[in-house]
């Protein structure tokens, strides 16, 4: 995975990171009875809403000033826009906080060619919620939805752009973060139902409670050995380790380090703990083109924090 960029210079990329995050859900029977589902504790629990209206797929054009200024569904999700006057603040986070929140969802990670988002009112219907979710009709949210993810696929798995059965099969997905609660701490993500990237049948829709993605802060507890470092990090108990990566200057010695690791949003209950993992800075062994290396290099922090994981071209929507 490592490579080396020039004589000197070194770069070790993110370790694999999922394509996107897995996510769940369970169709419930009890839907067509206009029922909810119980379920025992800890369990998700169903909850069936009216059912939303015809309307049409999201669009940069459904979002403006920072709220949907028109209907958008998904399958089972629906945002609407919202009838109180517009504010600049909502459930304690402008846009630009949410747009945040929003990016550092580990469930858009990666490149998308599409992304929009804005304060409206959603209702879902016909999929099992997280527990600790409450019900969703009309209730006022910031939505951030993602769609035209780049994936690389081999050849044979996808007919051929434009043929006639790519055109009647191919059903877009999209991928909606809803934040529900105040400052962020409710958050799901919703994944439409869809054809996959790389073709197949139709699958979804999913619900799941989304992660963020946080940079932390790391102690080098090692020497340098074979090219890698041992590290320690704090974080909650309930984290998973995202990602490590590293960059500098074989020659001088001189590298940042960062280690990623994911949480859900609303993480406060969980205790922090201690973590342990490997760090490697360059290939073991070095290149031959490669300077010799000090045995005591210099090793720096990257940022910490909420890491920006979506890769687009703009959000639309903002103020």
């Amino acid at each position: 995975m490592e490579e080396i960029t020039s004589a000197a210079v070194t770069h070790v990329p993110r370790m694999s990171r999922p394509s996107r995050a897995l996510v769940a859900g369970v169709a419930l029977g009890a839907a067509a009875l206009g029922l909810a589902a119980c379920g025992p504790a800890g369990a998700g629990v169903a909850y069936v809403t009216s059912p939303a209206v015809s309307a049409p797929s999201p669009s940069a054009s459904a979002v403006a000033g920072g709220r949907y200024t028109s209907i958008v569904a998904m399958s089972g999700l629906q945002v609407s826009p919202p009838t109180a006057s517009a504010t600049s603040e909502h459930l304690g986070l402008t846009w630009a906080q949410a747009a945040t929140v929003f990016a550092a969802t580990s469930a858009v990670q990666g490149s998308h060619a599409q992304a929009i988002l804005g304060y409206g009112l959603v209702t879902l219907s016909g999929s099992t919620l997280p527990s600790g979710t409450s019900p969703l009709d009309r209730r006022g949210a910031w939505v951030g939805i993602t769609w035209g993810g780049t994936t690389s696929c081999p050849a044979a798995t996808v007919p051929p752009r434009g043929s006639s059965s790519s055109r009647a099969s191919y059903r877009q997905i999209f991928t909606a973060v809803v934040i529900y609660g105040q400052g962020g701490d409710g958050t799901i993500v919703y994944t439409s139902r869809g054809t996959p990237s790389c073709g197949g049948p139709q699958t979804g829709p999913t619900v799941t409670a989304a992660r963020e993605v946080l940079s932390v802060p790391w102690k080098q507890t090692t020497p340098l050995h074979n090219g890698s470092v041992r590290v320690t990090y704090r974080a909650p108990s309930c984290a998973t380790l995202f990602s490590t990566a590293s960059s500098g200057n074989m020659g001088v010695g001189k590298y940042t380090l960062t280690v990623e690791v994911t949480v859900p949003f609303d993480h406060a209950s969980c205790p922090t703990t201690t973590h342990t993992t490997n760090i490697r800075l360059f290939p073991s062994p070095a290149p031959p083109s490669a300077p010799a290396v000090p045995s005591h290099p210099t090793l720096g922090h990257g940022p910490t924090g909420p890491v920006s994981v979506l890769q687009t071209g703009r959000i639309a929507g903002g103020p």
